[in-house]
């Protein structure tokens, strides 16, 4: 129905925005025939594309913000953001600018004597018809008419609930982007509130949040964690997103978090706080569930699966292919861990490719050498003893890294590079050693007692953070070694 809806659109746009002010231009030609002069066809192109621009915005905004497609489905809410902030009707004040620069640009007097008419019709419509129905259909219009003018725009006022315009860009890029890459599809089995609320998934690769406002079309703003969000601090904050602390309770994102649905914004949260490594569900973060009790319900979880096949934390690559998200509603928190707790994907799914899996087996289950496995497209192999699985499925890499866990030992020595807390090289490689009771990294050591909190991030970046908050933080050639030893030995995850 979705893609039903667009296309309807999509043909009333091209007969509103094409044919029938080429027809009204057209028209009007025949009435007078006095030309326009050089400097009222410059003005006409660009009142037509100050026009045009305009209404495509409001369109879009209709869209993501309010689920309304334009000139076929109107919105599920009252719209306020963007165009809408700056004038009650948008699109219909971009399409007077639009046909009246189209008869300035391309007609004569009689076409602007006919598009002003037009305009004029436009305008009584508004008046004594659309405004009737917004009124009859939202109780909060009346005020928001008080506020914003009809036609002539105001400057716009800034919601950080509202859908940036790169976050636009790239909705429409990614959709485009996914005929060719992850054919995703989704199975909503309840209805999703227009007010504001929490999305909780799963956490399985780096493009979850993409498979999440694809599969509600909506804008979703995304805490992201301040090792990433630094990296890239310009593009996330363009596409509303901000910055939250792993390594201790943030309490400034988590009253934002709480304003911001409370102020019907819709923010999404992965309670895992960190990618799976092999599509099982890590689970459920302390003091998430207090989080919870604080938004406003229902929760909207939404399980990914199979994305995980194309883009595991391990992998080198992004894979096309195809993925599912399955969508519910909850009320209870641990109904909802209960729908997330099922992996992502089968025991008897087998990957594309193979390489980086030693990211994951970085261990071999026989020989006992760590970092000997090789990996390729076809499966992995140990440089050392020979041990080979030629395209093993998820099930049997979990049997194999399960075994390589439970083997071993709280000893272990790799060299390792310091890094600051955004994962930034310090220029200095040492030797760090693990043991039941600490860490030695060159000459310094690190006590288990002192250790707070251990956190990992993207393949091979490690940190632990002392009870003072002090960080240290390593590179080693894999992150999850280092959180199978802490949590096993040092029961800290």
């Amino acid at each position: 129905m979705y893609w039903k809806h667009i296309a309807i659109g999509a043909i009333l746009f091209i007969f509103y925005w094409i044919v029938l002010p080429i027809a009204v231009v057209a028209i009007g030609g025949y009435m007078d025939s006095h030309m326009i002069p050089e400097w009222g066809k410059i003005a006409g192109t660009v009142l037509g594309w100050i026009g045009f621009t305009f209404g495509l915005i409001s369109a879009s905004y209709a869209l993501i913000d309010g689920g309304g497609v334009a000139y076929c489905c109107p919105p599920k809410k009252l719209l306020k953001c963007g165009t809408y902030s700056m004038c009650r009707h948008p699109m219909y004040f971009g399409f007077i600018l639009y046909i009246n620069g189209l008869a300035l640009k391309f007609g004569n007097l009689g076409s602007l004597i006919a598009s002003s008419a037009f305009s004029t019709l436009i305008v009584l419509f508004t008046a004594f018809y659309e405004e009737r129905k917004l009124l009859k259909k939202f109780p909060e219009y009346e005020e928001y008419r008080k506020e914003v003018p009809a036609f002539f725009p105001r400057l716009p006022r800034m919601d950080d609930r509202c859908p940036p315009l790169l976050f636009q860009l790239l909705f429409y890029v990614g959709h485009v982007i996914s005929w060719f890459t992850w054919n995703i599809k989704f199975e909503k089995e309840c209805e999703i509130p227009e007010k504001g609320y929490m999305v909780v998934a799963n956490h399985v690769t780096y493009l979850d949040f993409a498979v999440i406002v694809y599969t509600l079309s909506r804008f979703v703003s995304f805490p992201i964690s301040y090792f990433h969000f630094e990296r890239n601090k310009w593009l996330l904050k363009l596409v509303g997103s901000f910055p939250i602390k792993r390594h201790k309770p943030d309490t400034r994102a988590i009253i934002k978090i709480i304003s911001y649905v409370k102020r019907n914004g819709r923010i999404g949260i992965f309670p895992e706080s960190e990618r799976s490594w092999d599509g099982r569900f890590i689970g459920v973060k302390e003091g998430f569930d207090k989080l919870t009790q604080k938004v406003p319900k229902p929760l909207i979880g939404i399980r990914i699966e199979k994305a995980h096949l194309l883009y595991p934390r391990w992998g080198k690559k992004f894979l096309p292919g195809k993925v599912f998200a399955r969508v519910r509603c909850f009320e209870n928190l641990r109904e909802l861990e209960e729908f997330l707790e099922k992996p992502s994907v089968s025991p008897d799914d087998r990957y594309p490719s193979y390489k980086g899996v030693e990211k994951y087996i970085y261990r071999c289950p026989k020989c006992k050498e760590f970092h000997s496995i090789s990996s390729s497209k076809g499966g992995l192999k140990c440089e050392r003893c020979g041990f080979e699985v030629k395209k093993p499925t998820v099930g049997e890499l979990w049997n194999i890294h399960d075994e390589v866990y439970s083997s071993l030992t709280p000893c272990y020595s790799e060299e390792g590079e310091l890094i600051d807390p955004y994962g930034k090289s310090l220029g200095k490689r040492v030797l760090v050693t693990f043991s039941e009771n600490a860490i030695k990294y060159g000459r310094r050591i690190l006590k288990k007692e002192d250790v707070r909190t251990f956190i990992t991030e993207g393949r091979g970046e490690v940190f632990f953070y002392s009870n003072d908050d002090r960080m240290v933080g390593f590179k080693f050639k894999s992150a999850l070694l280092w959180s199978d030893l802490v949590k096993k030995f040092w029961n800290i995850s």
